[in-house]
C-alpha cells in the first residue's frame, strides 16, 4: 500500500501546442485554396482546444493518492475517486495516466512527475504496469 501526495501537479501545454501546431501546418502546406488552408487552422484550433480542456479536467493540481495493487484512491478538494486500476493505464516516462474503474464510472488522473517526490511516482508506475499485467493475464 502506497500513500503520497500530489502536490503541484501542473499540466504541460508543449505537446499540445507542438501536435496540433504540425498538424496545421501540413494541412496547410498542401491545400491550395484560402478557404481550405483558414478552416483547417480554425478546425485544429477548435480540436487543440478540446482537448486541452480534457486533459486539464482530469489533471488535478494536489491532492492525496493511495494506491493499494491494483485499487486506488484518490482524494481532493473538488473530488473523491475510488476504484480498480484499469487495463488503459499507462506508464510513461514523466507521466502516469490512470484509467480508474469505479461502480459504474470510468475516471482518468494524469500524474506528472513533478507532482510528487521521485520514490512515489517510481511506486505509482510500478503498481500501473503491475495492475496492467495482471489484467493480461486474467483475460
Amino acid at each position: 500500500m502506497y500513500r503520497f501526495c500530489v502536490i503541484n501537479n501542473k499540466a504541460d501545454h508543449k505537446p499540445f501546442v507542438v501536435c496540433f501546431g504540425l498538424f496545421a501546418f501540413c494541412f496547410c502546406a498542401f491545400l491550395t485554396t484560402l478557404f481550405t488552408q483558414v478552416s483547417t487552422l480554425l478546425l485544429s484550433l477548435l480540436i487543440g482546444l478540446r482537448c486541452w480542456r480534457w486533459y486539464k479536467q482530469h489533471h488535478p493540481v494536489q491532492g492525496t493518492l493511495i494506491v493499494d495493487s491494483s485499487h486506488c484512491h484518490f482524494v481532493n478538494l473538488e473530488n473523491e475517486i475510488t476504484g480498480k486500476i484499469g487495463c488503459k493505464s499507462r506508464a510513461y516516462q514523466h507521466s502516469v495516466w490512470l484509467n480508474v474503474i469505479g461502480l459504474g464510472h470510468t475516471h482518468w488522473l494524469i500524474i506528472n512527475a513533478n507532482g510528487c517526490d521521485k520514490q512515489s511516482f517510481i511506486r505509482l508506475k510500478r503498481a500501473v504496469l503491475a495492475s496492467a499485467k495482471d489484467a493480461v493475464v486474467s483475460k
